[in-house]
């Protein structure tokens, strides 16, 4: 299977900051590639990198074979990757329907029809204004707002942050859903388990350094990874 995205020796300097070194990561055509650690070891900025808002200061990123890594934010969206970030940051004013064609492009009424396919709670509530929803719906509408363009790539920046166990199953499912329909999904999580469960291939970054990669399933019960993340316990 070939790599729609590849990240090759990504390294980020933020003032005198070391925050990514020398970082390899491919993500496949219709595959869920996880990159997995702790709060505030490099996920977020590897995320930023890839959609533009920071610039690498050495190493390269390629969509399709195509160096995107010298490009604009819109510009990368253009080429077709988009993100759902941490934190949601959806528009808490203004309507759902509105957050959604917010992200939409030029075959925005296709998307928008798809997107309230996935998610058919978001259909229910297009007029209702978007920071009155709970935690879980808002994630709905933050992913569904990154998928208005039909991305190549799409990026997951936390999405299971914040939400209670029952609701982190949910997007897990729906994530594998998204990958099923044709998407490529790089998701960036601190919830080890939950992102091997639906993985195909991870990463494991500690201080910005990739330490750990492999097969998801056989992370899962390596025991480097159980001790660090799992509790200790291989599942």
């Amino acid at each position: 299977m070939s790599n729609i995205l590849e990240i090759k020796n990504l390294s980020l300097q933020i003032g005198v900051q070391d925050i990514l070194h020398d970082v390899t990561v491919n993500l496949p055509e219709k595959g869920i590639v996880s990159v997995l650690g702790a709060n505030g070891v490099g996920k977020t900025s590897l995320m930023r990198c890839i959609s533009g808002v920071y610039g690498a200061t050495g190493g390269e990123i390629l969509l399709e074979g195509k160096v995107i890594s010298k490009l604009k934010s819109n510009e990368i969206v253009d080429q077709g990757i988009m993100q759902a970030p941490e934190g949601r940051q959806i528009f808490s004013n203004m309507t759902v329907l509105e957050n959604l064609l917010i992200g939409a492009g030029p075959i925005g009424k296709q998307e928008l029809d798809h997107v309230l396919t996935l998610f058919p709670v978001l259909k229910e509530r297009l007029k209702q204004q978007a920071g009155s929803m709970s935690g879980g719906e808002q994630q709905m509408l933050c992913i569904g707002r990154a998928l208005m363009r039909k991305p190549k790539v799409l990026l997951l920046d936390e999405p299971s942050l914040g939400l209670a166990p029952r609701l982190v199953g949910f997007i897990c499912e729906l994530v594998t859903k998204i990958r099923d329909e044709g998407y490529s999904v790089l998701l960036v999580e601190q919830n080890v388990k939950a992102a091997l469960r639906i993985s195909d291939h991870a990463y494991v970054i500690e201080h910005g350094k990739i330490v750990i990669e492999g097969n998801a399933q056989d992370l899962a019960n390596d025991p480097r990874v159980a001790e660090a993340y799992l509790g200790g316990h291989v599942h």
